[in-house]
């Protein structure tokens, strides 16, 4: 009692006026405040402790001061105090306990470790902010004292000699605070405990506040690990810098407070079920490099495979025992781990057991190593760890690749300056064997003119001789008549010397014109555009073309039909180069119908009806039309056509049908060079395997 309240109960008891029902009355009033003073008391130094909290376990100091404060406010009965921290996410809850036996314990207890516990607290939770109280007796008694012992708790004597024990808990957030004593309480003492409700949830805000505090450092702290693990794995430059990395993790690991033996990057090879281990030690000294681990029927690495090929996520394993000394003997000798430091194979090697606790993805695990069980907590971090390493191994993947590259190209560069002489020489034959054969080909197409062109000049030629004798027999009768004085007469024959002059004339300048376009075909293309008659010119080579091949065989024979537009007048063409396509495709057309002419002959030998050849009329028709912007210049045979598998080679340098000898394969594809890139024009092929071919020049009127 405090020194104010002890001086009037003084004052009550010696006052002499007061009657002793009013001694009574006003005493009792006095000793009910001074239970107040020290239950406001008691609530105030659990709230001073309850604001001095700076870490979570200072939830055990609310624990003994309560313990200590209900006891000083008269709970004799009380056994101990508890809070209880529930996490919806967790398989377990914190249980902050005081009591004086064991003294101050944090038990993390699963839900459903024991169905006492279980209901406890479903009841507990499911009363939400209520007040809950519930006891034990009998056989429920028994059985939670069984526990306690198994639990490793030290026996409680009172426990032993009571029948029941009684828990009186209420809920706060997610949470709750709790006694349990030996005995019912009464209903003022239950009074007073609710009363404590108050100062619990000050206590548990306080603790919500410093567990979120810890939690976002904590967070913090892991992102900022994680981030230079990326930061190591986008650095890297060469595929053995992974070694480097796994060491980061290790270091980064150990900073969250892991108690690692060591830490591995193991990669697998889907092919030899084998994998390349990349390992961080405790060890100082220790220079990691890429281990090969080849493939072996222990149950260790059996385990490990299972786990990469079924892709788990969260993978323990407790190596010991015999299991232990088989896997060490196989790893230091049978394995590229056998090249570790001896210091290291020791270090590994003389635990007598090991936690492999990993996480599995496409190209194998992350590996962490310790002595003692991983803790949960720890683990879900470890896994976040292991989500890095896709883009780590995708990174150390491409640079692995771009080392091969590199080493192929450096030999292949070798390879390539040796080989690049060959080439330069193989380039230099090859341009003048090129060179050869387009002279060849022009001289070809010359030679089919050759015939065409004797032909054609020998006509104007027998007419210049024809009426040159003619000519010389009239003057000399002309000189006659002159003698004679015929004046008239000798007009008459000046005047037919005269008409036979001009056709001599006429037929000289035809022998002249032929010799011209003998000589330009011949010379090479001036590349200047001029205007031409397409029609006089396409004209001009299809007779040309026609009498050569006659030159050379005289049972060859085909019909020529023209259809030649007078509206197009002249273009702008180069008429060698013109003249050159329109010459090869009118000498293909004519050598179309005549190979199917030799074939039908062929086909119909010793047979008596040859009425299959002599329906066959080889035709091949050149034909010009004006059509809209363009000028069309077709040549059309009904010879075989083209066969399908070939028609998109046919532009192509070299290639060619005809047997060998008979053709350079130039022809078709120096045309379409000409007609595109030199005139800006296209060259189409229409055909039909047995019915024919027709090839179409299209030239722009503008060119």
């Amino acid at each position: 009692m405090n020194e104010h309240l002890k001086t009037i109960f003084v004052f009550i008891q010696q006052n002499e006026k007061l009657t002793a029902v009013e001694k009574a009355s006003l005493t009792k009033a006095v000793e009910l405040q001074n239970r107040e003073l020290e239950i406001e008391s008691a609530f105030e130094r659990v709230r001073t402790q309850a604001m001095s909290m700076n870490k979570p376990d200072n939830l055990l100091d609310i624990c003994q001061i309560i313990y200590a404060e209900l006891q000083l406010l008269g709970f004799q009965e009380i056994r101990n105090a508890m809070i209880n921290i529930y996490e919806d996410d967790k398989t377990y809850f914190l249980n902050y306990d005081y009591a004086p036996g064991p003294g101050k314990t944090v038990t993390r207890m699963p839900y459903n470790f024991h169905p006492l516990i279980d209901k406890q607290v479903r009841e507990t939770r499911n009363a939400g902010d209520a007040f809950n109280e519930f006891s034990f007796a009998g056989k429920e008694l028994k059985d939670f004292r069984e526990l306690r012992k198994n639990n490793g708790e030290l026996d409680d004597p009172k426990l032993e000699d009571s029948s029941s024990l009684h828990y009186y808990f209420y809920s706060i957030g997610t949470g709750s605070m709790g006694i349990s004593t030996y005995s019912p309480i009464t209903e003022n003492k239950l009074d007073l405990l609710k009363r404590f409700r108050n100062v619990f949830n000050l206590a548990y805000q306080r603790y919500i506040d410093i567990t979120k505090a810890e939690a976002q450092a904590r967070e913090a702290q892991i992102e900022l690990g994680l981030e230079r693990v990326r930061a190591r794995a986008m650095s890297m430059q060469k595929s053995e810098e992974l070694a480097e990395l796994v060491n980061t993790v290790f270091k980064e690991l150990t900073k969250l407070h892991f108690l690692l033996d060591r830490c591995i990057i193991m990669i697998f090879d889907p092919k030899t079920n084998g994998s390349t281990w990349w390992m961080a030690n405790p060890e100082p000294g220790a220079v990691p490099v890429g281990l090969f681990v080849k493939y072996h029927e222990n149950k260790p690495y059996f385990e490990y495979l299972k786990a990469w090929k079924s892709r788990t996520v969260k993978w323990e394993y407790l190596l010991k025992g015999a299991s232990k000394i088989e896997w060490d003997t196989f790893i230091f000798t049978e394995t590229d781990l056998s090249l570790l430091p001896d210091f290291v194979k020791v270090g590994m090697s003389t635990l007598d057991h090991i936690y492999l606790n990993a996480s599995f993805n496409n190209f194998g695990n992350l590996t962490a190593s310790t002595i003692d069980p991983l803790p949960e907590e720890q683990f879900d971090i470890l896994l976040r760890f292991a989500k890095v390493f896709d883009l780590t191994y995708t990174r150390f993947n491409d640079l692995k690749l771009a080392e091969e590259l590199a080493q192929q190209a450096e030999q292949d560069l070798i390879t390539l300056k040796e080989e690049k002489k060959k080439t330069e020489n193989a380039l230099a034959v090859l341009k003048a064997t090129q060179a050869q054969l387009i002279q060849s080909e022009k001289m070809a197409s010359l030679g089919e003119l050759t015939a065409g062109i004797a032909h054609e000049i020998q006509n104007p030629l027998n007419f210049v001789n024809n009426f040159s004798e003619v000519n010389t027999e009239l003057i000399e009768e002309m000189k006659i008549e002159l003698k004679a004085g015929n004046q008239e007469e000798a007009i008459a024959l000046a005047n037919d010397i005269s008409v036979n002059e001009k056709k001599i004339n006429h037929h000289g300048r035809r022998a002249d014109a032929i010799v011209k376009g003998m000589l330009q075909h011949s010379r090479s293309s001036s590349g200047v555009k001029e205007p031409t008659d397409i029609n006089v010119l396409a004209d001009e080579y299809l007779r040309l073309a026609y009498y050569g091949l006659r030159a050379r065989d005289k049972s060859f024979n085909a019909t020529m039909k023209t259809d030649f537009d007078e509206t197009i007048g002249k273009i702008n063409i180069i008429p060698q180069d013109i003249g050159r396509v329109i010459l090869n495709l009118i000498t293909n057309a004519f050598y179309a119908v005549d190979e199917k002419r030799r074939l039908l002959a062929k086909d119909l030998t010793g047979f008596q009806n040859l009425s299959g050849l002599d329906a066959y009329e080889p035709t091949v028709s050149v034909s010009t039309k004006k059509e809209a912007e363009n000028i069309l210049i077709s040549v059309k045979d009904n010879g075989n056509g083209i066969p399908h598998k070939v028609l998109d080679k046919i532009f192509q340098p070299f290639f060619t049908t005809k047997p060998t000898g008979e053709g350079t394969g130039l022809g078709l594809s120096m045309s379409y060079e000409i007609v595109t890139k030199g005139h800006g024009g296209e060259l189409k092929v229409a055909t039909r395997e047995g019915v024919g071919a027709e090839f179409t020049i299209i030239l722009p009127v503008k060119i």
